[in-house]
């Protein structure tokens, strides 16, 4: 018995760490087309959080809403180089720096 609710521990724990990334992946394409929507394509196009619709949600907010992922994503992106900060505090996306994986689901998601 005891053996069988450990099993059942594991897999929901498994489980649940492959439906984070699940999510967090559709995220970072959401991220993705949220700058290409924008055109927030290089310096010259760069755009604030705010107009890009990816601030952080207040408390309240973060209570009554499910858990958004976008957030994260961004975050990712920053880290790895693919979305830049100019002085002012504005992002935008360098497009040569997308993964060839990212790119050939970008181009699908287009057509």
């Amino acid at each position: 018995m005891v053996f069988l609710v450990l099993i059942v521990m594991i897999i929901a724990f498994v489980g649940s760490l492959y439906v984070r990334s699940l999510l967090t992946r559709r995220a970072i394409f959401k991220v993705i087309d949220i700058f290409d929507r924008y055109q927030a394509l290089g310096i010259k196009g760069a755009k604030t959080r705010r107009e890009l619709g990816l601030e952080r949600p207040d408390f309240l907010q973060r209570m009554t809403r499910p858990r958004d992922y976008k957030q994260y994503a961004l975050q990712i992106l920053m880290r790895r180089e693919i979305v830049l900060e100019d002085e002012e505090g504005r992002l935008y996306m360098v497009e040569e720096r997308l993964d060839q994986d990212l790119r050939s689901k970008r181009k699908g998601a287009r057509v």
